[in-house]
């Protein structure tokens, strides 16, 4: 067995070829999978840090684990992607895999402001993933701080959304993905707020079937801080859609 890293950045190697070959008929028209194929392709480099724990032997992947983060100031991560194969399973691969995520991403000197995903609490509480809601004793939304982040969400939210006059719409792409699909879908979720769009329940979605529709709002400063496809929007309740001046398509 043969535990690597694989970033798409650096080329194919014989962990991102298991990886590949594992996720090939992953499924197809779902838009986790779909995206996940091109990331590990290589085909969002120059938008995304993307990095993967890959458990693999005789040229298949056993198990796998990514976190990744779009390449400018302020970004946030997404962490997930956790798979090990069913026959593999209790074996300590998984745990060995976490392991490896926790200390590389931890000697990162330059991290996102932290990761964010969506699981069962008694698997990542040990890595620093705390829940989006205080009283959730199961799981669900987590995410974990880094650097000097705050702990609990309501802070991390409130640093992150800080007050703008002036808001700036653009053409959505893949390098904020993290911001709206987990930040912002946290929020809504957490207020109980209905963030999909339509039949779209992620950015990601309509990046993928719906490119040309899809807009991304951004505060003077360039946090991104909602979401807008065709004639609807998803904006962080306290920006006043009014504000929105420039138009940078």
């Amino acid at each position: 067995m043969k535990f690597d890293m694989y970033l798409p950045e650096n080329g194919l190697n014989e962990a991102g070829m298991a990886l590949s070959l594992m996720i090939k008929e992953l499924d197809i028209g779902v838009p986790y999978a779909d995206m996940l194929r091109i990331r590990v392709s290589g085909g969002t480099c120059q938008e995304s840090i993307d990095r993967y724990y890959i458990a693999h032997e005789n040229g298949a992947c056993v198990s796998r684990l990514w976190n990744g983060w779009g390449r400018h100031e302020n970004a946030i991560g997404n962490f997930g992607h956790f798979f090990t194969q069913e026959e593999m399973r209790g074996k300590g691969i998984g745990k060995r895999l976490l392991e490896m995520w926790h200390e590389d991403i931890m000697a990162q000197p330059k991290k996102p402001l932290g990761l964010f995903c969506t699981g069962p609490l008694s698997l990542y509480k040990a890595y620093g993933f705390r829940t989006v809601k205080p009283d959730a004793t199961w799981g669900g939304p987590m995410f974990l701080p880094l650097g000097n982040s705050p702990s609990s969400f309501g802070d991390f939210c409130e640093m992150y959304y800080e007050p703008s006059d002036t808001l700036i719409c653009r053409k959505a792409t893949v390098e904020w993905r993290h911001e709206i699909d987990c930040l912002l879908k946290f929020v809504f979720f957490d207020r109980g707020l209905d963030f999909d769009i339509g039949d779209v329940s992620y950015l990601e979605a309509a990046l993928l079937y719906h490119p040309n529709e899809a807009k991304l709002i951004f505060t003077e400063k360039g946090k991104c801080v909602g979401w807008i496809l065709g004639d609807e929007m998803r904006l962080y309740p306290a920006y006043n859609p009014k504000s929105i001046q420039h138009y940078e398509i």
